[in-house]
């Protein structure tokens, strides 16, 4: 029987808290104590690995005991075996390559070394993907919803859409390189290619779902077409479109760091590209992490979002 109350959990979580919590200190005192393999050339700090693991911890707590479910636990366990195989194993040697796969106090060191270049490579990622993304759904929103209800808008852009799809939206940016005046604007180019179809197609398919009772009932009330859209049609698929921002994010910031490698001087993807060219493989490491790290919180946020503002289904 589970426990009531924010810092109680079910007794039958204990055990997996105490193991993440073990592997957590093991983590920490592999760092702190295990000397380097005599051979390994590069040696680095241990401080902003172990604020990483801190963090990665404490969130592993407050999420334990919020949500109260076993799978943080799951998921501590496995993140804190991983960099502790991972400290083992470069310590002792099984890792001889400096170059290609570093340490743990490696990798999170460039966080350290680099911080301006980063964050100034993450915000300039993230105001790209913020106009292209913007534009895409406003545009495929609006859009959609008029191809939705007028079936002559519909024949026509539907088949075009069903075609530019199948396209993967990289395919397009060595174009857009070209005859935009600027890397930036070919970068939300990309990032719109990639949102704008995909949202458009939602819509539609979901204008096309609404129940015909709404529609009667609407028509009815003497609701007109303006009104229909945005006062009927829109409210209804609200909670798909705020939905479907999540996988679509995901899809544009990929399009948005490849489009970012192909020239641009700012970006994560730009930052990735540029340390791959020096064959510094801790900051291309560095940069995926990023990467990852942005599109979790993207993720998060919008689902918070979802579950605030729609109040409907």
């Amino acid at each position: 029987m589970k426990e009531k109350g924010l810092f109680k959990l079910d007794r039958s979580m204990y055990p997996e808290l105490a193991v993440a919590t073990l592997l957590f200190i093991t983590d920490i005192a592999l760092t702190l104590a295990m000397p380097y393999f005599s051979t390994h050339k590069a040696y680095y700090t241990s401080e902003a690995y172990i604020t990483i693991l801190v963090v990665a911890y404490v969130l592993y707590i407050a999420n334990l005991f919020v949500t109260k479910k076993k799978s943080a636990s799951d998921i501590a366990v496995i993140l804190f075996a991983f960099f502790a195989l991972w400290e083992v194993s470069y310590k002792i040697g099984w890792i001889h390559n400096d170059l290609l796969v570093p340490s743990p106090e490696g990798l999170f060191h460039v966080f350290l070394e680099k911080p301006d270049e980063i964050v100034a490579d993450i915000v300039g990622s993230v105001k790209l993907l913020f106009w292209g993304f913007v534009l895409a759904i406003l545009l495929g929103t609006l859009l959609g919803l008029l191809a939705g209800w007028v079936d002559r808008v519909r024949e026509v852009l539907l088949p075009i859409s069903n075609v530019v799809t199948l396209i993967p939206p990289l395919m397009f940016s060595a174009y857009f390189v070209m005859v935009l005046p600027s890397f930036r604007s070919a970068a939300i180019a990309v990032i719109f290619m990639a949102v704008f179809w995909p949202t458009f197609q939602g819509m539609v398919t979901r204008v096309g779902q609404i129940d015909r009772r709404i529609i009667d009932t609407a028509k009815t009330m003497g609701v007109g077409t303006v009104g229909m859209l945005f006062k009927v049609i829109f409210p209804y698929c609200l909670p798909e479109i705020i939905g479907s921002i999540s996988r679509t994010l995901r899809g544009a910031f990929m399009c948005l760091s490849g489009a970012e490698m192909l020239g641009m001087n700012l970006g994560i993807g730009y930052f990735t590209e540029k340390y791959k060219s020096f064959a510094d493989y801790r900051c291309v490491l560095a940069g995926i992490v990023s990467v990852g790290v942005i599109t979790t919180i993207i993720d998060l946020v919008v689902k918070k979002l979802n579950n605030t503002v729609i109040k409907w289904k």
